[in-house]
């Protein structure tokens, strides 16, 4: 008998009466089943949807491998033999248990699909259908950038690896003030509705280079994926035209997602003479309508942005002057970078104390010179001092080594 295949279940969503949508379904991730007559009722990632009998009963084929054959797969998925044992045991029963749900999402195999070919239809306007490519209800939580698709001629969202370096909440008041603004900032939406305010924040931090404005940027994008939300990184003038021209199709597909826009050197965005600053303006004040969003906007070069976007609280409500790391700060990043070996290495009140007025980039570099590449802390430290001084090349007639 052939065996499952993920892309093969047709499901009613909770508010629907028909059975039109093909999704994934990953059994693992099943919560809170429910078996009646004809269907059976479920949560996947959030979404209560219904299948049909059959279709469940297709996802409970794993029983009639056998329980040799069901060992073998789980020792393939590297499982723990008190789990494989567990496991084996659940399969004479009849229950749904969590264990079980797990063993049919390492059992089932899923199909392999050619991304290049249509595997189903879009239906357009007036009974017209064009072949589509395969669906999903919402992108995964994550990082994306907003590209051009020339092929289908229709702008795209593309995922982008999470960086994770900086990832560390250090003990700073704006860092902690931050996050906890977002996070109040997504439990009162009601709040934002019954006083008719469009559902939306905004934040600018500048500050110094290298003193952490990446890293609280990147607590924010882990805060955010963890309520299963979405980034959107808008980086240049293109992207600021892709981000006005799509945003307001991106929320009609999900209409309720939390979302973050960032807004990285924002100097480089909507300075001066830029051409997309009125388009990007015309977002910030909510022209388009779009609720439930977080704008945060970084600078280093504050004194170039115009007046209207840093002192206009309905663009940016809140504003964060990012300084230099104090002693706090310091101690709490070179604990937090260097193992209980390197700490009994080294005297760390010396690195506090020769580190005073130096950013989080100088402190990276202290501990990967010291720690990571074997120099010594003196050669270090004199190497950052040497960095103030601007490099320039003597003007000379002479021509060649040696000259």
């Amino acid at each position: 008998m052939e065996k499952p295949t993920k892309s093969e279940i047709y499901v009613r969503f909770a508010n629907e009466s028909v059975y039109y949508s093909k999704i994934l379904i990953d059994p693992s991730k099943i919560e809170d089943p429910m078996i009646f007559i004809d269907e059976v009722f479920f949560t996947i990632d959030g979404i209560r949807v219904a299948i049909k009998k059959e279709d469940w009963n297709t996802l409970e084929q794993w029983k009639e491998t056998g329980k040799e054959k069901l060992r073998k797969i789980l020792i393939k998925n590297n499982m723990s033999e008190e789990y494989i044992e567990e496991t084996v045991e659940y399969a004479d029963n009849e229950r749904m248990d969590e264990p079980i749900i797990s063993a049919i999402g390492k059992m089932l195999v899923e199909k392999e699909v050619d991304d290049d070919i249509p595997s189903c239809w879009s239906n357009l306007k007036n009974n017209e259908y064009a072949p589509a490519y395969p669906t999903v209800p919402k992108v995964p939580a994550g990082v994306y950038e907003i590209g051009w698709n020339a092929s289908l001629s229709t702008y795209t969202v593309k995922k982008q690896p999470f960086k994770t370096d900086e990832l560390y909440h250090l003990p700073s008041y704006e860092i902690t003030d931050i996050l906890k603004d977002i996070d109040n900032f997504w439990d009162r939406a009601d709040n934002y509705k019954k006083y008719n305010y469009i559902h939306k924040r905004g934040i600018l931090m500048y500050g110094e280079p290298g003193c952490g404005k990446s890293g609280i940027i990147q607590l924010i994008s882990q805060q955010i994926i963890e309520k299963d939300g979405i980034v959107i990184n808008v980086k240049d003038e293109e992207d600021v035209e892709r981000f006005t021209s799509f945003i307001a199709t991106f929320r009609k597909v999900e209409p309720n997602r939390p979302l973050i826009v960032l807004l990285e050197d924002i100097d480089s965005l909507a300075g001066e003479g830029r051409n997309q600053t009125a388009r990007l303006l015309n977002i910030l004040d909510g022209v388009k309508q779009i609720e439930g969003v977080v704008y945060i906007a970084t600078t280093n070069y504050p004194e170039k942005l115009q007046e209207r976007i840093t002192n206009r609280p309905s663009r940016f409500d809140r504003r964060y002057k990012v300084e230099l790391p104090n002693e706090d700060i310091r101690r709490a990043y070179i604990q937090h970078k260097l193992n209980d070996d390197d700490l009994d290495n080294i005297n760390i009140e010396e690195w506090i104390e020769k580190t005073e007025g130096m950013s989080l980039s100088h402190l990276k570099e202290v501990v990967i010179s010291v720690i990571v590449m074997g120099r010594t802390f003196e050669e270090t430290i004199d190497n950052l001092e040497g960095l103030k001084t601007a490099p320039r090349i003597k003007g000379s007639n002479s021509m060649g080594f040696g000259k």
